[in-house]
This record gives structure tokens, sequence and C-alpha cells, in this order.
């Protein structure tokens, strides 16, 4: 006679539990890598933006060697030469702290080599970061920037590849490497000198690519955008997009930004199941 074998209870009962918490550990993996990857992004976003608000004209054309950055009195702009020659660095120094408009504290020096002006088709732009940081991120690295000239609808389009990137806070970093295109979809033609803040404040941006890197528990990961991710100046965090994180040995789970409000939440879903998370 053929008889089922039952389970235990208390053995069913570790069984669940601990199927339980392999669940709530994968979640809690997919989330770690999405969260950090959002800090990631969004810190070299700014760092875009501070480099556009540093360059108010051609360089080729500039007739002072030091000047403000634009929109603030305490961080100082200066240019390594005069002239028509490239390449030319220029030094944003932000001294032992800078507060902007926005109440945003940066310190430290972005270091910028250009190739050509900012806005000229095939300018390559070299960035790398001395004790930089943004609000309690500091950042190190290097950060290459190419001005890929403009889409078929006209957006200015920049390439940008981050090599042994890091993003520091407390005890905790961020490794990341990656391979991104920026499009630069509105706000393109104003600047601070024809709409002070508000000029400096209107850019849109959308990014697509890839990445990959270990987050702040060592465990590494890639990503891909499946959906433009959506940066506006005039907010810190994404606003939109879509992209799928893949931690390693574990469920690939699809992160969603929402659809263009500001705030710092979003949400992953990781095998069916969706939480929210905050960037």
């Amino acid at each position: 006679m053929n008889r089922k074998r039952l389970i235990p209870l208390a053995t069913l009962v570790l069984l669940t539990t601990i199927f339980i918490s392999g669940c709530k550990k994968m979640v809690h993996q997919n989330i770690q890598a999405a969260s950090n990857s959002s800090v990631a992004i969004s810190a070299y976003n700014d760092v875009f933006e501070q480099l556009n608000a540093a360059v108010d004209s051609s360089l080729d054309q500039k007739t002072v060697s030091t000047w403000n950055l634009a929109g603030t009195v305490c961080a100082d702009v200066s240019l390594s030469s005069l002239g028509i020659a490239f390449p030319k660095t220029l030094t944003i120094d932000y001294g032992s702290e800078c507060i902007d408009a926005e109440g945003i504290s940066r310190t430290g020096k972005i270091v910028a080599v250009f190739s050509g002006n900012f806005r000229d088709e095939n300018t390559t732009i070299n960035l790398s970061f001395e004790e930089f940081s943004v609000g309690q991120y500091s950042l190190a690295g290097t950060d290459s920037i190419t001005n890929n000239g403009v889409d078929a609808s006209g957006n200015p389009l920049f390439s940008e590849v981050l090599r042994n990137a890091v993003i520091s806070w407390g005890n905790q970093n961020i490794r990341w490497n990656a391979n991104l295109i920026r499009t630069w979809i509105d706000g393109y033609t104003t600047d601070f000198a024809t709409d002070t803040f508000a000029g400096l404040n209107d850019d849109v941006y959308e990014l697509t690519g890839s990445a990959s890197g270990n987050d702040s528990n060592t465990h590494p990961f890639t990503l891909e955008t499946t959906s433009s991710l959506v940066l506006q100046t005039s907010c810190e965090y994404i606003a939109e997009g879509i992209l799928v994180i893949s931690p390693a040995n574990f469920n690939d789970g699809t992160v969603d930004y929402g659809m263009g409000e500001c705030d710092k939440q979003a949400t992953i879903e990781v095998d069916g199941e969706v939480f929210n998370f905050t960037q």
C-alpha cells in the first residue's frame, strides 16, 4: 500500500520561513541596487548641470579667465587660457562650502578639459574631481562627455562614459561604470544670461543606456534603461522612465519612476510583485 508521506508541521513552518526570508532578501537586493543607481544617476546629472551653468558662452570667445558660477556668489570658475586654442581646462571651485539658491551644498572642485566649445559637435569634455561633493555625496572617478550634434528633432545629443566612479557617504559607497546617451529636450536655448534663474532651471534631459557596478553592500549589479529616464534641472530626483536592474545571482527587477512628478517615490516589480522604494 502506498502511503503519502506527511511533512511535519515544524518542518513545513521552517521551509515556509526560509522561502519568505529568501524572497525578502531577493527583493531587498533589488531595491538596494535600484536606490543606489538612482543616487548615482542624479549625482552625475548634477555635474552636467553645473558644467552647463559654468560655460556661459563659447570658451574661445572669453575675454576674462575667472568669473562666478552662474546663479551663485560663492563658486568661482577659472579658465586655463584665453584665445582660440584648445584644449582648455575649466575649473569650478566651490571652496569649503558653497550653498546655491535651492539650498544645495557643494564643496571641492570639478575640473573639465575641453577639446572645443561646449555646444560644438564632436567636442569632448573630460572631467575629474578634487574632493568634490554635492549634498551628502562625495564623487570620484572620471566622466567623459562628447557632443554628438543633434537628433532628427533637433535636440542636442551627448554621450557620456563614466569609469571607476565612486559615490560615497558616511562609511558607504557605490561603485559605478556607465555608458549613457543624454538628449537635451528642453531649455537648451536659455541660460542665466538670457533668463537668469529661470534659464538655469528649465532644462530637461532624457537619459538612456546601461551601467554596472557594486551597490553599497558591495553586491554587483547591472542595469539597462527600457524607457528614457527624464531628469529636470528643477528636480533632484528622476521624474520619469523605466529601467531593469539585475543584481548578480538574483532575479531582475523593473524600476518605474512614474510619469513626471517631482518626488522621490519609485516602484520596483520583482516576479510579478510591486514594491515601493525611495530614490
